[in-house]
């Protein structure tokens, strides 16, 4: 028996006139590839009502040409197509706003959007004053250390304590030895964005770039900068202190300056800072005990009182989760995101020069560098799902954008 054929309003009426909720129905009922698919045929106005994503991951894949992806929320992995020249066989180094940020062995970064697949090419890091290439096809580069102390001490050349001078990176040192992350601003994308470099703790200071001004500009910094986010229209910043600086450009110089916005916390030695921002606004600090591996008080978290001014300890963070790592720090609402469990660290290996080593010296490749720790009880569980994977180049948490 056959069906009627439809009336002639039902023949005209067309994806894209469904409405927003239904949209955003169907698009919660499909697997995580799926979805983005969606996406693809999806209007504008409906992606509204799309649920917002929890992060994912991007892991090696088995090929540079490939890349493996896993949700959180399906607790499934896929294999990808790795789109060049931005993420073939390249190392993640940032990842904000459903955009990723990437280093390859010639020290350029770039950013894209594993979604959409647009890229685009941030400022060389010839454009940072104290750096220059050795020659037009850049494979050694010569740091000037007299011009990089004047910069970030404001000229006072007694507080370094290293010796003056140059030396000289390879290409491929860059993106191990030199910079270690990239914090982006809020939805960006190439011809609109606004980023910060945090360079490697040898040299401590950040570096900014803007899409309309197309070079890194080193700004002082006497403690050094850990760790930043992009925050509340912001870039803010914890030092190797322990104190949060609040980042403003000028509109004149385009220059960057830091301004205090906390007392410093107080935290024990070989402790590595990460900062991050609840949904409600709170400022938290995670603190990653470097002294052994994963162990009671491996990860602690402190919130900032407004009330106080002071740093609190926070046993359980309830209904929340952070995540760690070469990403921009993301606390997640566990209420909204059941996938997630609250009250955890999400981490993973965010030190590229030091995986690196381990690869090149003959260790496994699949070595585990990726876990959840709860606060409360002081346990590290595995990530439901993801299995044995591969730990070159370094996982890094993504959150898809839809928008």
């Amino acid at each position: 028996m056959r069906a009627p054929p439809p009336s002639p309003a039902v023949a005209r009426t067309g994806f894209s006139d469904l409405q927003p909720d239904l949209v955003g129905e169907i698009h919660g009922r499909l697997s995580f590839l799926d979805r983005l698919a969606f996406v693809a045929v999806s209007s504008a106005a409906s992606r509204d009502a799309l649920k917002p994503e929890p992060p994912w991951l991007v892991l090696p894949g088995e090929t540079p040409e490939t890349a493996t992806v896993f949700s959180l929320a399906d607790r499934r992995s896929a294999t990808v197509r790795a789109s060049g020249p931005a993420m073939r066989g390249h190392v993640i180094i940032g990842s904000f706003g459903g955009w990723i940020v990437t280093a390859d062995e010639r020290g350029r970064m770039r950013l894209a959007n594993p979604v959409t697949g647009d890229q685009g090419d941030l400022p060389a890091i010839t454009t940072i004053p104290f750096v220059n290439a050795t020659s037009p096809w850049g494979h050694h580069f010569i740091m000037d250390m007299e011009p990089f102390v004047h910069i970030r001490y404001r000229g006072d050349h007694e507080s370094w304590p290293h010796p003056y001078g140059t030396f000289t990176h390879t290409a491929g040192d860059i993106r191990l030895w030199f910079y270690r992350k990239v914090v982006l601003s809020a939805s960006p994308r190439p011809g609109d964005y606004a980023a910060m470099l945090l360079l490697d703790s040898y040299f401590g200071a950040p570096a900014f770039a803007t899409a309309g001004d197309g070079r890194w500009r080193v700004a002082p910094s006497r403690d050094g900068v850990e760790d930043a986010i992009h925050h509340g229209g912001k870039f803010l910043s914890v030092t190797y202190t322990g104190i949060v600086e609040a980042w403003e450009r000028d509109g004149v110089s385009g220059e960057f300056t830091g301004k205090v916005v906390t007392t410093p916390i107080s935290c024990p030695p070989q402790r590595r800072k990460y900062l991050a921002a609840a949904p409600d606004g709170r400022l938290m600090i995670v603190l990653k005990n470097t002294n052994g591996g994963v162990k009671k008080g491996y990860f602690e978290v402190q919130v900032f009182d407004e009330m106080t001014q002071r740093w609190e300890a926070a046993e359980d963070i309830g209904e929340l989760a952070i995540l760690v790592g070469v990403n921009s720090s993301v606390c997640v609402s566990t209420a909204k995101h059941p996938e997630l469990k609250g009250g955890c660290v999400y981490y993973t290996d965010d030190e590229i020069g030091k995986a690196w080593l381990r690869r090149e010296y003959g260790y496994s490749n699949s070595k585990p560098n990726v876990g959840v720790y709860s606060l409360k009880d002081g346990k590290e569980m595995s990530i439901p799902g993801l299995g044995e994977h591969l730990s070159w180049p370094p996982p890094a948490w993504f959150t898809p954008s839809f928008r």
